[in-house]
């Protein structure tokens, strides 16, 4: 299973985050940011935007398709499924798939992506070691930290209308006045003539860092009003590398959508998957005591010529200096790992030690 890499939203961020820029120069665009939105095509936008969103908030039911494409890290696209109280993502990247399904504020994964998301050491022993047979997802904290939810799955946002101005907002968000600004226009989509698109561009060429940004956004609103499509092209240029990015995001009303949360017995907490994978860390560590001890009996039943029983595992412990506890037929030996313990039980029955946690 891969585990994916963020992909950020608006590509140029990270790299005007990073940066200490000049004035902008791009004279070719004749809008400030107060400009634009100023403008009557950016109030006629806006205006769409909240007819759009009375609707949106109306809705009971949400889909939504994300596919963001660039040169340089291939194409990575998202299947939303929304309702006022839950959503689920599939996000699909290099042949591979993570679904991520929101609840009652929690995120959960399956267990084959949590031992990713959580870096789990002992991936190939948790899952024989999982409270029941039932457990199948991990329901995390927060949402996954790899950039595979792509947008923000809370309802509330996904019904507000936030997801689609998260693509422009996110380099708006920086000092506008780096940037300059082109007009909105208003057309009808070539496509589907009944429906209108509203467009602008936004440019920054900073010649003290190289820093190169052209973003085109085009917003198609339908005839009952509603945003369909997203479409954001970005051409960035930075230390002398381009980068080029598509990202299209599409939404439809679906008000038969039903989602169902998982049953509590399907499913375990971030923390109690963790602390077992921190558990099997410390067994892991006591099997070198657990060996010896057995070395140990195994010469003390010899030297009694009686086949090894637990007095010998016992004895063998304390011959060795080694802190355990008895138990039936042999001794219990702990240790910890960040924090959480494990054990280790050596017995031995009928002349056989065995080791197992316990």
């Amino acid at each position: 299973m891969i585990k994916f890499k963020s992909l950020s939203i608006a590509m140029a961020t990270l790299a005007l985050s990073m940066t200490t820029l000049a004035p902008a120069q791009a004279a070719d665009l004749p809008l400030t940011y107060s400009q634009y939105i100023a403008s009557q095509g950016y109030l006629d936008m806006q205006s769409a935007a909240d007819i759009h969103n009375t609707k949106l908030a109306a809705a009971t039911g949400l889909k939504i398709n994300m596919e963001m494409a660039t040169n340089t890290s291939g194409t990575i696209r998202a299947e939303i499924e929304a309702t006022k109280t839950a959503a689920t993502s599939t996000v699909t990247l290099e042949g591979g798939s993570i679904t991520v399904a929101y609840y009652g504020n929690a995120y959960f994964l399956d267990i084959s992506d949590a031992i990713y998301e959580l870096e789990t050491k002992n991936s190939s022993l948790i899952g024989k070691r999982l409270p029941s047979s039932s457990v199948k997802k991990i329901k995390l904290a927060g949402p996954p930290s790899d950039g595979t939810t792509l947008l923000d799955m809370n309802p509330s946002s996904l019904f507000s209308g936030s997801s689609t101005s998260e693509l422009v907002d996110s380099v708006l968000a920086l000092d506008t006045s780096k940037f300059t600004f082109s007009e909105v226009t208003r057309t009808a989509n070539l496509e589907v003539p009944t429906s209108t698109d509203f467009k602008s561009q936004i440019k920054m060429n900073d010649p003290q860092t190289g820093l190169i940004l052209d973003m085109a956004s085009t917003s198609t609103f339908n005839s009952e009003g509603l945003l369909t499509v997203t479409l954001l092209e970005q051409n960035m240029t930075l230390f002398g590398v381009t980068v080029e990015s598509v990202t299209k995001l599409t939404q439809t009303i679906d008000n038969t959508i039903v989602l169902t949360p998982p049953a509590t017995s399907t499913y375990m907490t971030a923390a109690k998957f963790t602390a077992l994978d921190y558990q099997i860390s410390a067994e892991l560590a006591l099997k070198t005591n657990a060996s010896k001890i057995v070395t140990k009996a195994k010469a003390l039943a010899k030297t009694a010529k009686k086949p090894l029983a637990g007095s010998h595992i016992v004895a063998a412990a304390k011959a060795l200096k080694i802190t355990s506890k008895a138990v039936t037929n042999g001794t219990r030996i702990s240790g910890k790992y960040k924090g959480v313990t494990g054990n280790l039980c050596v017995t031995a029955y009928k002349g056989v030690a065995t080791t197992k946690n316990c």
